[in-house]
């Protein structure tokens, strides 16, 4: 599967190199699907394939299919995210994961026309990729061979060396990608796709995006239902799969609603905008032991500014306390134990409610302070920006 999203910088995996300026990152879940892909071909397909072929031929060749395969889709991604550079759209990383692969966006194509043709770049390399290797195997092996295999797949295949039975097994494989990603269902390719088309038509971005991703959230349901009823009416683990897949892109359409109705209502926001204004604040002076009973634990705020006088010193939470035993908190100070301002992800409130969303994610939903002029003014956390973004959506929901 292949499709491109807006930047996180909550990202993992292990960075491989740099192409084209652009990071290509490895998820670890890849290590299980290239494992699957390895065993499956080997175990199955080739040796069905090639009966005659000795053991070590038949695994040496699944491996390089399987490498083969990754290339393939890190070129169908790297066709995203070109494309996307042509239109002034910086592309960051390339992630290639448990479904395929992800290139990662900053910002959102500005015109239904740049949004198609982005999107259709990945589908129309990997229909490329498969032509191309049809084409190799057709000229290589021959009309009467190919119609031998044809006719007799048994006998036909028995003349096909490895590097072409590679070409025949990842041209399949890419046609099929190619088909899968057209679905009309956001963030898939064809649903990006879908949404150009939409938006052209109705001037209407974000109504676009719903409808595109309503169809991905639909997608997604109708293939956990196929792989159910495989499941069930089969007992086949291939519908383990299909409710996976099927889980993962309902999953990932109502995420990048989300995100693209999120980047649209935040654009012209500030953090002072929606930050918390209404705090208390602790003296520097105050036994962490009193701070603990009179305000750790009477109070769902989770962060504090420590103050001296009118100088913020820092900042306490519940995990600075932590870090001490229960018989030091009586005689230390909360000064003693605040954090430092630039250690608590501090931000001031003309940051960009765009911006501070990234930033935030590195925090997950422990607030951070917002500071001015050396003075807290406020504070701020996920869970904030998702609160004004329900009070904002059409009937309090962000599903799509």
């Amino acid at each position: 599967m292949g499709a491109f999203t807006l930047a996180d910088t909550s990202r993992g995996g292990v960075r491989l190199f740099s192409l084209f300026g652009i990071e290509i990152r490895l998820d670890f879940s890849v290590v299980f699907i290239f494992g699957l892909i390895v065993y499956s071909l080997g175990s199955g397909v080739f040796p069905a394939w090639h009966p005659e072929w000795p053991a070590n031929t038949v695994w040496a060749t699944a491996f390089a299919a399987g490498l083969l395969f990754f290339g393939s889709l890190l070129a169908h991604e790297l066709s995203h995210s070109l494309m996307a550079r042509r239109y002034g759209i910086r592309v960051p990383r390339i992630t290639l994961f448990l479904f395929g692969g992800m290139a990662e966006i900053e910002s959102e194509a500005e015109t239904p026309a740049s949004e198609f043709v982005i999107a259709i770049a990945g589908p129309l390399m990997s229909l490329a990729i498969a032509l191309g290797c049809m084409i190799t195997v057709g000229t290589a092996l021959g009309e009467e061979t190919m119609q031998r295999i044809l006719n007799d797949p048994e006998q036909g295949m028995a003349q096909v060396s490895p590097v072409l039975t590679i070409a025949l097994w990842l041209g399949s494989v890419n046609f099929m990608l190619a088909i899968f990603n057209l679905v009309p269902g956001f963030p898939l390719d064809g649903g990006r796709v879908a949404r150009a088309v939409v938006w052209r038509i109705t001037g209407d971005r974000m109504r676009a995006t719903r409808a595109s991703a309503t169809a991905g959230k639909w997608f997604g349901w109708i293939l956990m239902g196929l792989g159910l009823w495989e499941l069930l009416a089969f007992r086949s683990l291939g519908g383990l799969w299909l409710i996976l897949i099927g889980w993962f892109l309902s999953h990932l359409a109502t995420q990048s609603y989300v995100q693209a109705f999120a980047q649209k209502v935040l654009e012209p926001l500030r953090v002072g905008d929606l930050m918390r204004t209404r705090f208390d604040r602790v003296a520097a002076e105050m036994p962490v032991s009193k701070f603990v009973d009179d305000c750790l634990l009477r109070s769902n705020q989770l962060l504090w500014p420590v103050m001296r006088g009118d100088e913020c010193v820092g900042t306490v939470s519940l995990n600075d306390v932590l870090a001490l035993s229960e018989e030091a908190r009586e005689g230390t100070p909360v000064g003693n134990v605040a954090r430092p301002l630039a250690d608590s992800g501090a931000i001031g409130p003309e940051v960009k409610a765009t911006d501070a969303s990234q930033t935030l994610a590195a925090w997950q939903d422990h607030p951070v302070p917002v500071v001015e002029n050396g003075k807290v003014v406020g504070l701020l956390r996920n869970s904030d920006i998702l609160k004004w973004l329900m009070v904002h959506s059409p009937g309090g929901s962000l599903s799509p």
